[in-house]
């Protein structure tokens, strides 16, 4: 952060003002309030602003606890998404939507600051306890005092000698400062230690998960006994409560302990935009006050802000800003003058929708999706009379939308609770089949009296769903048709309103049912919390009463095909219904069926690789203490930050935001690329650790008991590129390029009498990149079926391709796949072991000789910029909306992303398409193979081990033609096939 002038200095003392946590402080005040100072005359909802304005004036002209700031800093939320919700996504998802009350005040609360000379502070991706935490840091370093006027616990981890916080009086709670007594009275644990207790006991209030069963009193002491969170993980198997020990050696609870500390632990170090020099307080224009405290009707505020600024007021008229005709109306965080409409506008006739073509039938459904949700519509089905009724009704409309309820997220086991069906707008119904009372265990539980028989019920709706005349309608439809497989019933054909948003949306916004509501219908959907239960008390769908499982499914089911009617016209109108219909709707059985099959796993092999990895573990860990000259903890940050940058003072120290030095693996990277033999072996520890944990000891818990075989799940709306991910386990993960990898490889099997197959596309994304870019010499080395980077080698560093040494070409090899995704000449220069001058040079050699590449960069980042994303070969749309930032990080960030998404969102277009065709050309080849994993480039199947070599052929010929004939490539695709007992020797 740079100061441009006036920067701070020992003896001033900054105020940062949490303005978000004002807000909601000021509001809940007002409403305790007499209500007639909560609304101005034409019935715009104030109150909170007018406590908002009172408390700043105290800020401005008194200070606090006897203090008057030299800066002050009101600092906002900008917005929910922040980079925490792409770590995980159910961040803060449990927080219900703000008062209707309130929603129109957000933006005065900016107005109020501004009013009285001040610029509201706020910064997309990160929130304002970032900032907070940045500006406290950056103020402590220039010896100034500060003081954080909140009340949020989580603000309690930047307490320090010359860091306090200050919880002002509100309503009959009175003022009270914090420091380090009083943060360790509430967390058990001084400020240093606060992010580990929060990691590990987990928050309700912003659904950061920790682990099950330890709230911060257990959470204190157990970090208070060994130290940190890092240790207590490495040494948990020394706990001597049981549950405790099983608890935090569990390897998946592990991972959630460690996710909470990266939600939990503020980020002190970003690139604000408003230096801590422009936030110095300094005397509000008296008038410009006055003028908004009078459009806002505060009286006994503008009195007195005249009679402290010395100002006549009567000669002062309201900001015209401010003032709005009729009633008001706050959307979507925006000011709005125009007059709350008592009717809504007539939806268009089908003949004007017909004359004005797809866009118009996009805004004309969207209107009617509108429609207000009345939930006393929805009927609940109490005999097989009434679900004949509805079955017959969706023959007649071609369409229905469908949605089940189950007693787990894992749809291989779980029970069928329920059913709902949608036919239009509040034409919703509930088919309750599992609901259980009585038992404490759901096993022995007695089914709860007035619903449908399980057998009957499908019987009738078996040919509804199967039906090539009847549309189904689903929001992430593989999981209902795994559901429904389960019971003999594979549903088609389908329509999938996540995927539709995915098409249309990818990169722009989540793809969930409740947040398109949100955004497209403008409705809140009941949660799942609401009916279910959380935390201790949750009960679980299969308990929950008749009447309330009724009111939330069908509401989905009604929701779902609301979403429909605005996305399918969308599809049309944008263009995208072709990249919808060939890359996205075929997609869910193709997985379904992949993830039904599942892969063999040798108990026998993960079992023996643990030890063996415990054993590389413990000889990597005597090589470490020897080099560091004394025994450590090597699973404790702490302590190797201590031996590498304490003890030895290496190169490149950096801290996190508790003030530890940071021990990340980019920073060990840097270490052992220049040579350093302890964070080599630091390195190598880890991974071993990690394919121990998360593999040879994890992988077993996933073997299904009925098909005795893993069965992972994928994701197909998870990247903005169209890459799908996976997940419990997730098998994409396994590192291919070493040998512990490769082990974990290994002990995936082919059943008796098959064979695995492993078919890998050949540097595709380099393929792709000579055809985008159009490199002359590049097509013609791929064409030629050359070595792709012993050619690069020759064109950059003029040395012949025969006799080439191994280091020229594995030096070519590093710029052809890192140029594309932006790598720097210090990445390039860290990776090759070389000065950062010498990468640069290669480099811009590299650039001077394909100079398409560098036209092709530009072009894309121009055209990001211009339209806010990229397209694929085939159509798919990749949004970048932040690639014009003014964080020039973020910005470059995005630059890169925008450069690689044509190129890798292209691979991942060609391997769908392979796959959604490979079924059938197996089957029609009379085959037998089943294709059973993706893994970026790479598909694995499983065939009889007579028809290994016909399988081969078919598969290299289904993935090497997957472009056409929609693109026909300048270059071939080529897959590299082989088939084995296992996986490793496979590929």
């Amino acid at each position: 952060m740079t100061e441009r002038s006036n920067p701070l200095a020992p003896g001033d003392h900054v105020f940062l003002v949490d303005g978000s946590n004002f807000i909601f402080r000021a509001y809940f005040q007002s409403i305790r309030q007499d209500q007639k100072y909560n609304y101005r005359a034409d019935r715009l909802p104030t109150g909170a602003v007018r406590l908002f304005c009172a408390k700043l004036l105290q800020f401005v002209r008194e200070g606090a606890a006897g203090i008057k700031p030299t800066h002050l800093a009101i600092i906002f939320d900008k917005s929910e998404n922040s980079f925490r919700k792409e770590i995980y996504p159910l961040y803060k998802a449990n927080r219900s939507e703000p008062p209707d009350d309130l929603v129109p005040q957000f933006p005065l609360f900016r107005a109020a600051v501004r009013a009285f000379g001040l610029e509201p502070v706020e910064q997309d991706v990160y929130e304002a306890d970032d900032l907070i935490a940045t500006y406290a840091r950056h103020a402590a370093q220039a010896g100034a005092d500060v003081t954080i006027i909140s009340a949020d616990k989580d603000l309690m981890q930047l307490v320090r000698p010359c860091v306090s916080m200050f919880d002002p009086a509100s309503g009959e709670r009175e003022e009270r400062r914090i420091g380090r007594d009083e943060v360790v009275a509430y967390f058990g644990a001084p400020p240093e230690k606060v992010v580990d207790v929060q990691a590990l006991a987990g928050d309700s209030t912003d659904n950061v998960p920790g682990a099950p069963g330890i709230g911060v009193k257990t959470a204190a002491q157990l970090i208070g006994d060994y130290g940190d969170l890092d240790t207590l993980l490495a040494r948990a198997g020394e706990i001597k409560q049981n549950k405790k020990r099983e608890t935090l050696t569990d390897p998946a609870v592990i991972e959630k302990v460690r996710l909470s500390k990266r939600l939990v632990a503020l980020v002190d170090d970003v690139a604000v935009t408003t230096p801590l020099s422009d936030l110095r307080l300094r005397q509000p224009d008296g008038k410009t006050l006055v003028g908004f405290l009078k459009a806002m009707e505060f009286s006994t505020l503008t009195r007195r802000v005249a009679e402290l600024f010395d100002v006549d007021a009567g000669a002062i008229e309201p900001d015209p800003a401010f003032i709005g005709a009729g009633g008001w109306r706050g959307r979507n965080g925006e000011l709005s003058s125009r007059p709350v409409m008592e009717e809504a506008e007539a939806e268009p006739t089908p003949v004007a929708v017909a004359v004005a073509g797809p866009a118009a039938l996009a805004a004309a459904r969207a209107q009617a999706a509108k429609a207000p949700v009345e939930r006393d519509k929805y009927l609940c089905v109490s005999s097989l009379d009434q679900l004949r009724e509805w079955v017959e009704a969706a023959f007649e409309a071609g369409f229905v939308c469908f949605d089940t309820e189950t007693d787990s997220l894992d749809a291989l086991q779980a029970n069928l609770v329920g059913l709902s069906l949608a036919l239009g707008p509040n034409r919703a119904c509930y088919i309750p089949i599992g609901h259980k009372a009585g038992a404490e265990d759901l096993f022995g539980a007695d089914l709860v009296e007035g619903q449908l028989p399980l057998r009957e019920t499908l019987d009738l709706l078996k040919p509804l769903l199967t039906a090539d005349s009847v549309i189904k309608i689903a929001q992430n439809v593989k999981y209902d048709w795994l559901v429904m497989a389960q019971h003999g019933i594979e549903v088609a054909p389908v329509q999938d309103t996540m995927l539709a948003s995915y098409t249309l949306d990818a990169g722009l916004n989540g793809h969930g049912m409740d947040e398109l509501s949100l955004k497209f219908l403008e409705h809140r959907p009941i949660p799942f919390s609401e009916v279910a239960g959380q935390g201790k008390s949750f009960i679980g769908f299969a308990r929950v009463p008749l009447d309330k499982a009724a009111e939330y499914s069908a509401e989905d089911a009604d929701v779902t095909l609301r979403l429909w009617t605005v996305l399918q016209p969308r599809l049309v109108a944008e263009g995208m219904a072709t990249v919808y219909e060939t890359l996205e709707r075929p997609m869910p059985l193709v997985l379904a069926r992949m993830e039904r099959r599942g892969v063999c796993v040798d108990r026998a092999i993960l079992s023996r690789l643990s030890g063996e990895f415990a054993q590389d573990m413990a000889r990597l860990e005597a090589d470490a203490h020897e080099i560091a000259g004394g025994a450590f903890n090597l699973g404790s940050p702490k302590q190797v930050g201590d031996i590498l940058f304490g003890k030895f003072g290496l190169p490149g120290a950096k801290k996190t935001a508790t003030g530890a030095w940071s021990t990340s693996a980019s920073v060990l990277d840097d270490l052992a690329e220049q040579g350093n033999e302890l964070a080599a072996k630091l390195l190598e520890w880890r991974q071993v650790q990690k394919l121990r944990s998360t593999y040879a000891e994890n992988l077993p818990r996933y073997i299904n008991p009925q098909t005795g075989r893993v069965h992972t799940s994928y994701s197909l709306a998870a990247t903005s590129t169209g890459r799908l991910s996976s997940s419990e386990p997730n098998l994409q993960n396994i590192p291919v390029r070493n040998e512990a990898g490769r082990k974990i490889r290994r002990a995936f099997i082919a059943a008796p009498g098959q064979k695995l197959i492993s078919a890998d596309y050949s540097q595709i994304e380099l393929r792709l990149l000579a055809h985008i870019a159009d490199i002359p010499q590049l097509k013609q080395a791929f064409a030629e079926g050359q070595d792709i980077h012993a050619r690069t080698a020759s064109e950059i560093f003029g040395v012949p391709v025969e006799g080439m040494p191994g280091e020229i070409r594995r030096r070519a090899k590093a710029i052809n796949f890192g140029i594309v995704y932006g790598i720097s000449a210090f990445g390039l220069a860290n990776q090759l072991g070389i000065s950062r001058e010498e990468a640069g040079a290669y480099i811009k050699l590299y650039f001077e000789r394909f100079p398409g590449i560098r036209v092709y960069m530009d072009r894309t980042k121009k055209l990001c910029r211009e339209q806010g994303f990229v397209s694929t070969l085939f159509g798919r749309k990749c949004h970048y909306p932040r690639i014009a930032a003014s964080n020039a990080s973020e910005r470059a960030f995005n630059e890169r992303a925008a450069i690689n998404a044509p190129i890798q969102g292209a691979a991942a277009d060609i391997i769908r398409r392979a796959m959604i065709r490979m079924d059938a050309a197996l089957a029609n080849a009379g085959l037998a193979a089943k294709m059973l994993l993706q893994v970026h480039d790479e598909l694995v199947f499983e065939a009889p081990d007579a028809e290994v070599e016909a399988t081969l052929a078919i598969v290299r010929t289904v993935m090497e033609e997957a472009a056409l004939p929609a693109v026909d490539l300048s270059v071939p695709l080529r897959v590299e096939a082989r088939a084995a007992d296992n996986w490793d020797e496979a590929h």
